[in-house]
């Protein structure tokens, strides 16, 4: 098959902007490019194709593909309320129709298969498979219970380059009761173990609610143990199963008290981390680092809703966002494109249209406030975020 998304190195000036991008996040941040990084230059690459920024869920933009809500794990905080399969799975064919409809977004160049769990979808290697021959470099998100040393080997073969691996607590029976099933953690550091083995890029995916608030620093530390190249710091929403236990969720004090620890560990970690659903981290780097903010507007982008996530759900409906439940069009029935230039998209990356107090901040476009919470909260996925911390004197 013919490869028809274009190269992770083309054109050559994408890499000098990647490499513009790390380093004013260094300066921002006081993170140093470690022994890891380099090591892991080329996986690091192909991970953040096509990317132009850096902001919630890390690289902009991305398609995330949730392939199947089949789940071995009964997580308390699930958005997609994982277990059983979701209505209108797409099979085989369709499937990987839908892919080779991704290729129509030219900015499309990295995919992720997440879940649910994607490896409890039989044919998983086979799209995996089919996603790498059109040109796509594919990461899973997966909880990685299922990894033992020939899935991994498998992984690798078939074209993952990268995989996203949730870890909640330093504390095995801590994580193992915010994931549902007795010997969780034992398992996903197990399977973590073999993806390094295997020299695939290794992110760890950290939610952060009340009950392991206390751990940030522990489990930042330990993520960077385990090898991650990037930490996902989820701060948790109450969507799908999380709807249940919103007595999870963090006031904005914690929110506030949740960004400045995680900017004062950066300096002290190989990892970089990138907080999720909390796109006022980013605000908070420009006005504690001093730099310019024109400058840093061109490399960090806050909330990627419309801006960088398209998430799409096992039906094939497109999303903004995990977070954001507003359907914009179906990609196994209209062209990718013309949704990532549709309307919903389209408003989400013009932050003029916001509600105040986010339309007149002036880290506005470094952050835009979380637009799942805006849209959770008010039914309106434009007005300004009820969960913004950052208007008390003693953050921003």
């Amino acid at each position: 098959m013919t490869k028809v998304v274009i190269p992770y190195y083309w054109p050559p000036t994408l890499l000098i902007h990647q490499a513009s991008v790390l380093a004013l996040i260094s300066k921002a941040t006081g993170w140093h490019v470690s022994a890891r990084w380099l090591n892991g230059l080329k996986e690091l690459v192909r991970i953040a194709a096509g990317a132009r920024k850096y902001g919630c869920f890390g690289y902009a933009p991305h398609p995330v593909y949730e392939a199947t809500a089949l789940c071995n794990l009964r997580c308390l905080h699930c958005h997609a309320s994982g277990g059983r399969p979701y209505p209108g799975e797409l099979n085989t064919r369709r499937a990987k129709k839908l892919i080779e409809n991704l290729t129509t977004v030219k900015e499309f160049r990295m995919l992720v298969f997440s879940g649910g769990e994607p490896l409890m979808r039989r044919d998983i290697f086979e799209l995996t498979k089919h996603a790498d021959d059109l040109g796509f470099n594919v990461v899973y998100a997966t909880n990685a219970t299922l990894i033992n040393k020939d899935v991994a080997a498998k992984m690798t073969k078939s074209g993952v380059v990268g995989a996203a691996v949730s870890i909640d607590s330093v504390h095995p029976e801590k994580h193992d009761r915010f994931r549902g099933v007795p010997g969780a953690w034992r398992r996903a550091i197990a399977g973590i173990k073999n993806i390094v083995d295997e020299d695939m890029y290794l992110q760890i995916n950290i939610t952060i609610s009340k009950l392991n608030l206390d751990e940030l620093e522990d489990l930042l530390f330990f993520a960077d143990e385990l090898g991650a190249h990037v930490v996902l710091l989820y701060t948790f929403v109450a969507f799908g199963r999380g709807e249940i236990h919103r007595k999870l969720a963090l006031t904005p004090n914690e929110f506030a008290n949740v960004i400045t620890r995680a900017a004062d560990m950066q300096g002290k970690l190989g990892s970089v981390i990138s907080p999720v659903a909390a796109p006022w981290y980013y605000a908070y780097l420009a006005k504690r680092s001093g730099l310019p903010l024109k400058l840093l507007e061109r490399v960090m982008t806050g909330c990627i809703a419309g801006r960088g996530m398209f998430y799409i759900k096992p039906d094939g409906i497109a999303w903004p966002c995990p977070f954001l439940p507003i359907p914009a069009g179906n990609v196994a029935l209209k062209p990718a494109r013309e949704i990532w230039e549709g309307r919903i998209f389209e408003d989400l990356r013009d932050r003029s249209l916001l509600g105040e107090p986010c339309k007149s901040c002036r880290y506005r476009e470094i952050c835009g406030g979380c637009r799942a919470r805006a849209y959770l909260k008010t039914g309106d996925m434009l007005s300004g975020d009820p969960m913004c911390p950052l208007h008390g004197p003693s953050i921003v």
